[in-house]
């Protein structure tokens, strides 16, 4: 259900790109409980500059799929191609067949929304951060 991305050292952070304030307040708190900086951004223009301004220190990526702005195919491609292959990206999406628009956007995988806290810390214990110690 996900690719690896390329392990880099000196990633310590997640960017969230999600329009639910609620979302990336949880997503952070996770963050903040496993020791993991976390970077938010409520719409794929902001996140598309946190990328660009933080790349050498972002590991993951949670992109949500709909969001107000920019079109959800466009954003995340450009995401995607600013993120590279040491960067990985999931989307978060209530879409239907995520898995088929995740292979589709060429991202590594795909949380559902709603989510389970338990999803976001496996993510980023398996993914972002297996060398840590996460959801203890």
């Amino acid at each position: 259900m996900t690719k690896a991305a390329k392990t880099t050292s000196g990633r310590d952070t997640i960017l969230v790109i999600d329009d639910d304030r609620d979302l990336r307040s949880l997503i952070a708190t996770i963050g903040e409980i496993n020791g993991i900086r976390v970077l938010e951004a409520a719409d794929c223009s902001i996140g598309l500059k946190i990328l660009d301004k933080e790349h050498e220190r972002i590991k993951l990526v949670l992109l949500d799929y709909f969001m107000p702005g920019m079109e959800p195919t466009t954003c995340a491609k450009a995401i995607v191609a600013k993120a590279g292959k040491a960067i990985a990206v999931f989307l978060l999406t209530a879409a239907d067949d995520p898995a088929g628009r995740a292979a589709q956007l060429n991202v590594n995988g795909w949380l559902p929304k709603p989510t389970e806290v338990a999803n976001i810390t496996k993510l980023f214990s398996t993914v972002a951060f297996p060398q840590k110690e996460t959801g203890k």
